[in-house]
């Protein structure tokens, strides 16, 4: 486990990140998206002691203050592959060398190699000598050998073909399956994310929300005019806000609905009238509902068999509740 708490990041006097307190599990495959200039890599680097000093702000594994050894549990692979100029064999060797492995090093390297369908010739190989699709094939390779504990990979998929990315995909679910390996990967790709994702997490406005973007709100009044206008300045959470905040978001995993079908008996803080589904989406153990509720686009997330119990159809009308506790203020 990863723990972060007040973790604030500047560049060239602009906030980048704010993270009050996050929990990464090291054991899943987390994905983290955001848009360009969100922070994601910033949040990488930090991550792989690449950026500051966040040494009172993040624990690893239990632990504030890391030795050379536990930091190297902790592996970046960077968006375009970095090779030093030598043979391929001698960037895996390097590699290894510097993480302090000496055992089982040929098996290392065939088995990484095998992962991504690459050829053993390629390592008499020069970085000049290979295309660049080979490059990042043997870049990803190289970290694989390593086998540390927790990868973060950046915009892995960004320079790939299909069946290259498919490579990486299996890569990724083999090592952690048969290694108990964790990931967390940023990135565009949301084909790539979605087959992957255990854990999502979304970079916004220096925040991380630990869902998608879809339910980002402007907010006008200090509310968010939905078929009804909805109040959010007495929420607690709105008060601790030294300047107003902008946005809101709403957590799809803590939204509830009712119909004619289950009239709610307690009372909820937050009401939003008169919602119609227009898109049904499945991902793993979940169903993304998206409704539309006036000029206002919202998911949220019911177990499968939940879903099915309801039988939920396109076009449907729902009113949808929430409490304070699914929110979160955004600048």
């Amino acid at each position: 486990m990863i723990e972060i708490s007040n973790l604030f990041f500047n560049y060239q006097n602009k906030e980048v990140l704010k993270i009050k307190n996050l929990k990464l599990d090291t054991s899943k495959i987390s994905i983290l998206m955001g848009a360009n200039g969100s922070g994601k890599s910033t949040f990488l680097r930090i991550l792989k002691f690449l950026e500051g000093d966040f040494s009172k702000n993040i624990s690893y594994f239990g632990n504030f203050k890391l030795n050379n050894k536990q930091k190297r549990e902790i592996y970046l692979l960077f968006p375009e592959p970095i090779l030093l100029n030598r043979s391929v064999r001698a960037n895996f060797l390097f590699t290894l060398k510097t993480y302090g492995i000496k055992e089982d090093i040929e098996e290392r390297i065939k088995e990484s190699l095998m992962c991504l369908n690459l050829d053993e010739s390629l390592l008499s190989k020069y970085p000049n000598e290979l295309s660049s699709g080979q490059s990042q094939k043997i870049a990803f390779a190289i970290a694989l050998s390593v086998r540390a504990k927790y990868y973060l990979l950046d915009e892995p998929s960004a320079f790939l073909d299909k069946n290259t990315t498919l490579l990486f995909k299996k890569a990724i679910l083999k090592m952690h399956e048969n290694l108990n390996t964790g990931f967390l990967i940023a990135s565009h790709d949301k084909h790539f994310l979605d087959f992957l994702a255990q854990k999502k997490l979304y970079l916004h406005s220096g925040e991380i929300l630990e869902f998608e973007n879809t339910n980002v709100f402007e907010l006008e009044n200090q509310g968010v005019k939905f078929c009804n206008f909805i109040d959010f300045s007495n929420c607690k959470k709105y008060k601790d806000f030294k300047k107003p905040p902008s946005k809101i978001a709403i957590d799809p995993y803590k939204i509830s609905f009712f119909n004619s079908k289950n009239i709610p008996k307690n009372n909820y803080e937050f009401i939003l009238e008169k919602c119609y589904i227009i898109a049904l989406r499945s991902r793993k153990s979940d169903v993304f509902i998206r409704v539309s509720c006036m000029d206002k686009i919202l998911e949220f997330a019911l177990e499968k068999q939940e879903f099915l119990k309801f039988d939920l159809k396109l076009y449907e009308e729902l009113s949808l509740y929430f409490y304070e506790d699914a929110i979160c203020f955004l600048n």
